[in-house]
């Protein structure tokens, strides 16, 4: 373990929480030593206070001379005024350093999470990102409230120590023999709190995703009779939440001891020795007072305040700064190849073999768990390069779930997706995302000019070509009335319609050069007309185009349709399956009567 490490552990928090809380200050030197030198003035009541009662009492008071005891008060008096004008003072550099750093860590964990998404497929999303940024300000108010007060309640104690030690070695010897192990104490259970907080939030985490599950898969587990087994599952997730919720409670308990052994100990101590050493002559009365004076103002409430309240604010920040430097943290780039002295082995596309299928799909099958009925069984297809393939079923059979088989995004529990031979779903993720593009119902167009929303996917692309793609699938009405290109889109979602995001999308993929193209009900807020231009401008970009169908008129328009009737499944061209499937004829005829119903409505 490095040396970083080992001290950043013993203060309750992990390296990578470390590493970030750093980088996260780094570049607040002006805010920061402001801040340092406002608490030394800060910290002068708490210095000088034992000083000032031991000369207020020996020099005047008990000397007969109370108006020198009177100034010696007056002196104390002027600190804490001089103290009220410095926590004044401190708003604005702490406001500076708890700004900037919840700045930092936004960019910070907004690009972790955003790299994450473009590389390997693991950003989580919009969702992910609110959630971060939530944490984010967590990290910020927590930072803000140890500012407030562990900053101002560590330099009281460290000034008091100090203030002790020159008042009177021996009272100082007596009062540190205890307090010196209780400190130790004290670091050592944050830093056991911190890292015990953190098992328990992973414990709940585990139980929520247990019972999420469990709820998910009710049914099934109701129909197989395994409910028993399931709630086993839960309580056992539950039991460790229990146990980590003790270890939490006994990791906190400590913070009685450490009070204890150094705050009323030492207090005890003086109480019992003062009035011999004065006796004796060792010390002088107003040292003793002095000393109690330090212990009872100053060490004794600054300790009851960081084993309190203090430490449970640092461990909590310690648990969420550990979360978000792992989502902060960008993934590691991948190992170069080291090229070899034969000839380069080609990237397989769609159409790196000619005349054999792009796509070949073999006994595929998929369930959404172990025992749960399979959404797809044994299915089998070629889909050959510049294919027009319609895909068409009930509502619920299965037909999302196949084009996310097809394109990868998820991984089949029987049979296989190849392309070129290879397994899609075992494709390098940019080698993936630059051979297949999945179009799903719901479009996003995020904040920005319209030139970055359609250059997303062809970052190379001139504006002539954008502006094709837009003409194609029929979006340049839409630009025209934004203000071209480079008009800004500040807040998609009330600026656009649902159909003019869809058709974004569309535009977007289009200027793409992805061969193979999915649309997922990508039209569904679309006109007829609309949706036949947008599929007419896809179906002549070369390439393949694969469309789960909204409507009857997408299957008429493809070369081939696929139909998904549960464990039947047929293929043909819409006329050949008009004439031999029963499924697909009725399927037909439910389509035609909601067009005629919807066609009455409107009339």
């Amino acid at each position: 373990m490095s040396r970083r490490t080992a001290v950043t552990s013993r203060f309750g928090l992990s390296a990578p929480a470390a590493r970030l809380l750093a980088d996260g200050l780094r570049g607040r030197g002006r805010p920061l030593r402001a801040i340092a030198g406002w608490s030394v003035v800060e910290a002068a009541p708490a210095l000088a206070s034992g000083w000032v009662t031991a000369a207020a009492l020996d020099r005047g008071f008990l000397a007969g001379r109370p108006g020198v005891g009177l100034a010696w008060i007056g002196v104390l008096a002027g600190l804490f005024l001089a103290r009220a004008a410095a926590e004044r003072a401190l708003f604005t550099p702490l406001a500076e350093v708890v700004e900037r750093l919840r700045d930092a860590l936004v960019r910070r964990v907004v690009g972790g999470v955003l790299e994450r998404a473009t590389t390997g497929g693991r950003g989580g999303g919009s969702a992910a990102v609110a959630q971060l940024n939530g944490q984010v300000d967590t990290v910020r108010n927590l930072t803000g409230t140890l500012l407030r007060t562990a900053r101002p309640l560590s330099v009281s104690l460290l000034a008091a120590v100090l203030g002790l030690a020159t008042l009177d070695p021996l009272l100082a010897g007596l009062v540190l023999a205890p307090l010196v192990p209780a400190l130790g104490v004290f670091f050592w259970s944050m830093r056991r709190l911190t890292t015990r907080r953190r098992l328990l939030v992973l414990a709940e985490e585990r139980v929520a995703r247990g019972t999420g599950a469990a709820l998910g898969a009710a049914r099934d587990i109701t129909a197989a009779g395994a409910e028993s087994h399931a709630a086993a599952l839960v309580a056992e997730e539950a039991a460790g939440v229990a146990k980590a919720q003790l270890s939490v409670g006994l990791a906190a308990a400590l913070r009685v001891p450490v009070v204890l052994l150094g705050g009323q100990l030492p207090l005890i101590l003086l109480l019992l020795a003062g009035p011999g050493l004065v006796r004796d002559g060792s010390v002088t009365p107003g040292a003793v007072v002095g000393a109690a004076t330090y212990v009872a103002a100053h060490l004794l409430p600054a300790l009851q305040m960081l084993a309190g309240a203090v430490s449970g604010y640092w461990s909590q920040l310690g648990v969420v700064l550990h979360r978000l430097a792992e989502a902060a943290t960008l993934p590691e780039e991948p190992a170069p190849r080291t090229p070899s002295a034969g000839p380069a082995e080609a990237a397989p596309t769609p159409a790196s073999r000619p005349g054999t299928p792009a796509l070949s799909v073999r006994g595929l099958g998929f369930a959404y768990g172990p025992h749960a009925e399979p959404v797809l069984h044994g299915l089998g297809l070629d889909v050959p390069f510049g294919d027009h393939l319609a895909i068409v079923g009930p509502s619920g059979i299965g037909k999302s779930t196949l084009a996310a088989l097809l394109t990868g995004i998820v991984a089949p529990t029987a049979g296989t997706v190849d392309v070129a031979g290879r397994p899609v779903a075992d494709l390098e993720e940019a080698l993936r995302c630059r051979l297949f593009a999945l179009v799903p119902q719901e479009a996003y167009v995020f904040p920005g000019t319209v030139a970055a929303n359609l250059a997303y996917l062809a970052p190379g692309a001139d504006r002539a070509h954008l502006e094709r793609s837009a003409a194609a699938v029929g979006l340049s009405g839409v630009i025209d009335r934004l203000g071209g290109l480079d008009a800004r889109l500040r807040a998609p979602a009330t600026e656009l319609s649902s159909g003019e995001r869809q058709l974004f999308a569309l535009a977007r993929v289009h200027a793409g050069d992805a061969p193979v193209v999915v649309l997922d009900e990508a039209t569904c807020h679309l006109d007829p007309v609309a949706e036949e231009r947008a599929e007419a401008a896809f179906a002549d970009r070369p390439g393949t185009l694969i469309v789960i169908a909204h409507r009857l008129v997408s299957a008429t328009r493809a070369r081939r349709v696929l139909l998904l009737d549960g464990a039947r499944t047929d293929l043909g061209s819409h006329a050949e399956l008009l004439v031999r499937s029963p499924q697909y004829a009725e399927l037909v005829g439910h389509w035609e009567g909601t067009a005629v119903h919807a066609g009455a409505g409107r009339g």
